[in-house]
């Protein structure tokens, strides 16, 4: 069935495109292979309108708020949305609004599973992406409203932050623990870590400068 696009209801071929998405779940697949519900174009064509054209509070809040949850809860409830790779045309390759893509999906995917340590160390770049992205364009004190360029409401940028904060308090209780029971191990020379804390360590070591105090605080 497809719906009226018009009350904002869901709109696919709802068969078909579970068929296709059955053959391509699984770690993202690339451009060429993943397969999405159109109402997932819809979305990403009205949000980064709403973002970086229109600037209307009442176009944006409905898209963040009510749309994204509606398709979230219909089609990727325990799952990763498509990638922004996939869905960069839509938004004219707008390398900004990726990154606000990249991460409000990360978010949900956050939200419904337990990060491993190699999601962590994802969810630091993605706000440093975003974060960066977002300093470059940032306005000088001369600028006048005619040079706005992105627009967000309140609730998306306070949930950025404070997802952001909670990431970044839960890589350092992740982090400790994970330290906590090597030590342990490393007191019984007969033991050696279990195989989840030995990965651990050693993405942990190859990344020390993820979710640095430093850095977060500059941000």
């Amino acid at each position: 069935f497809i719906q009226n696009h018009d009350d904002q209801s869901l709109c696919l071929n709802t068969l078909k495109w579970k068929t296709q998405l059955g053959k391509t779940r699984g770690n993202r697949p690339n451009m060429s292979t993943e397969v999405f519900p159109d109402c997932v174009i819809n979305f990403v064509f009205d949000l980064h309108d709403a973002s970086r054209r229109s600037f209307i509070p009442s176009e944006q809040q409905p898209q963040y708020s009510g749309v994204f949850r509606e398709i979230t809860a219909k089609y990727f409830p325990n799952t990763n949305w498509p990638s922004a790779e996939a869905i960069a045309s839509e938004c004219h390759g707008d390398t900004l609004f990726l990154a606000l893509y990249n991460e409000l999906t990360l978010r949900h995917l956050q939200s419904v599973k337990r990060p491993k340590v190699t999601d962590r160390i994802e969810g630091w770049h993605t706000y440093r992406q975003l974060f960066d992205l977002i300093l470059q364009e940032a306005p000088d004190e001369n600028a006048t409203a005619t040079s706005q360029t992105l627009f967000l409401i309140p609730d998306w940028c306070f949930d950025i932050m404070h997802e952001f904060l909670y990431q970044f308090q839960g890589f350092c209780q992740f982090r400790t623990a994970t330290y906590a029971a090597a030590a342990k191990t490393a007191e019984d020379p007969d033991k050696s870590p279990q195989a989840h804390v030995a990965e651990a360590l050693d993405v942990l070591s190859q990344n020390r400068d993820a979710w640095a105090v430093e850095t977060v605080l500059f941000y």
